[in-house]
């Protein structure tokens, strides 16, 4: 509701242009000043603004995402493709709200690349600020990576669908002396636009809904973030599956960092993450029982799930079952 407000009210357009105050804001836009500072308070607290010190509001990598249209439609059209789908869950990624309210056949990845190119560098830009920014705790510090990375093993971590490389760099800079070979794998298009990347890191264009490559197979770590709660069970399965393929049994781990929700209680930043992955490509966010259950079904088991401070993301341990 409050990025809503924020959006209408174009307060991430003040933000991205110059540090603002509540006061200049509401001047600006002519709502009440103490709507906007708690509205931005929320902003803050999600990472979708920053704050100085001299309590003026600032612009994070995530503010310049918001100033792109926005995706108002496919949240207004959701009731209405729930009714004529008999209120049944998506079962792959081109037929969800994301299709029904732009009337296309690509999913949302396809149709931003292809449709909307000018949005795949800021859409990098919002990963790399939202999940890679000094405000979360990088999984690296609270989970023991160095120990797991102390085995030998040619290929030390696979970054599948890695993006931008911001995981992989942020692990290379904590510890600059793993041996072993650091790949981040994406599509074609994402590697090409690699602008900079620490020549340590190997670049590789793959497709997750493929087999792993050859030259990566028996890899220590295969790492997915924010990957699966992107798509419905039965495309991940088929992800898993070409993981789980490239893995040795005793030796290879997948770590999945995605939300682990809770059962009771659940953060509300985990809940709209829900829904919106609902919206766009018929993902989840999922609890541990629906972690289980799926890696399950993939012939894969969890070690252990590891829990973040906060409500960030955790990760989910899993060798081969």
């Amino acid at each position: 509701m409050c990025v809503q407000v924020a959006n209408d009210l174009g307060l991430f357009d003040l933000v991205a242009a110059r540090p603002c105050s509540a006061h200049e804001m509401a001047r600006t836009t002519g709502a009440d000043e103490k709507l906007i500072a708690r509205v931005m308070r929320m902003m803050v607290a999600i990472g979708f603004a920053g704050r100085g010190e001299d309590g003026k509001f600032s612009a994070t990598p995530v503010t310049k995402q918001m100033t792109l249209p926005s995706g108002l439609d496919i949240l207004q059209s959701t009731p209405q493709y729930l009714k004529t789908n008999s209120y049944r869950l998506p079962q792959t990624m081109t037929n969800t709200p994301f299709q029904f309210a732009r009337q296309t056949e690509l999913d949302n990845h396809k149709y931003y690349a292809q449709v909307r190119p000018e949005t795949m560098e800021t859409f990098q830009i919002f990963m790399d600020g939202l999940y890679g920014g000094p405000a979360r705790a990088p999984w690296w510090t609270w989970y023991p990576i160095k120990e797991v990375l102390a085995v030998d093993s040619d290929v030390a971590f696979v970054d599948v669908a890695g993006g931008n490389g911001h995981q992989t760099a942020g692990l290379h800079r904590a510890f600059p002396s793993v041996k072993g070979r650091l790949v981040v794998q994406d599509l074609p298009e994402v590697i090409d636009g690699i602008k900079e990347l620490d020549p340590r890191i190997e670049r590789m264009s793959y497709d997750f809904l493929t087999p792993q490559p050859e030259t990566v197979k028996g890899a220590r770590i295969f790492f997915l973030s924010n990957i699966l709660h992107d798509h419905p069970d039965s495309v991940c399965r088929t992800i898993l599956g070409n993981v789980r393929a490239a893995m040795i049994p005793g030796h290879s781990k997948l770590l999945i960092s995605d939300m682990i929700v809770p059962e009771v209680d659940p953060p509300l930043r985990q809940l709209d993450s829900d829904l919106t992955m609902f919206f766009l490509s018929g993902g989840a966010e999922r609890s541990m029982a629906e972690w289980k259950e799926l890696l399950d079904s993939a012939e894969l088991k969890v070690v252990k799930f590891w829990y973040p401070p906060g409500d960030q993301n955790g990760i989910v341990e899993v060798e081969v079952a």
